[in-house]
């Protein structure tokens, strides 16, 4: 084997080796950090609020549920309204939508009224808590949006809520 030849692989030896070093030490680049906006969405997907037309909505689901004929928190809702506002303040929501629901038995002007005394309920807890009283919408639906079939005694209990919305930034 010529000198030439010898020198031709091991040079050819070395730009291998030196390829393979380099691939195997590059990393990824790291990600890019998320904006605020996309911090605060997936801040508000953690704490179970999904994304709707005109914002964010969040159904607290069992914690804010009323028996029939009830417009008053239980000490669960007490709770959960108060742990959401919290952290909504964190993240430095400045309003909010409170609606009422109800199930659709009884009369209609009664349900609106009632659907009305439960977001009165909710928003009158999140202002003991802290929020301003004027940065709370109040909303009340009566039986118009339900979420269950109110056919069945459980499809009207999970009728009977309120729901909290963020409103798009």
């Amino acid at each position: 084997m010529s000198s030439r030849t010898a020198f031709a692989r091991r040079r050819a030896w070395t730009v291998a080796l030196c390829c393979t070093l380099l691939l195997g030490c590059t990393t990824a680049p790291p990600a890019p950090a998320p904006t605020p906006k996309e911090a605060k969405a997936a801040a508000l997907r953690s704490l179970g609020f999904a994304p709707v037309d005109d914002g964010w909505e969040l159904n607290l689901g069992v914690k804010l549920l009323f028996d029939v004929d009830v417009d008053a928190l239980s000490a669960d809702g007490v709770a959960a309204v108060a742990d959401v506002a919290r952290t909504l303040r964190k993240l430095g929501i400045e309003r909010i939508r409170v609606e009422g629901h109800t199930d659709n038995v009884g009369a209609a002007a009664y349900n609106a009224a009632l659907s009305k005394r439960r977001a009165e309920s909710v928003a009158r807890q999140l202002v003991a808590i802290g929020w301003p009283a004027d940065a709370i919408e109040r909303r009340g639906f009566g039986p118009d949006k339900p979420v269950a079939d109110n056919a069945t005694p459980e499809g009207r209990a999970q009728n009977r809520r309120v729901v909290i919305a963020v409103p798009a930034d």
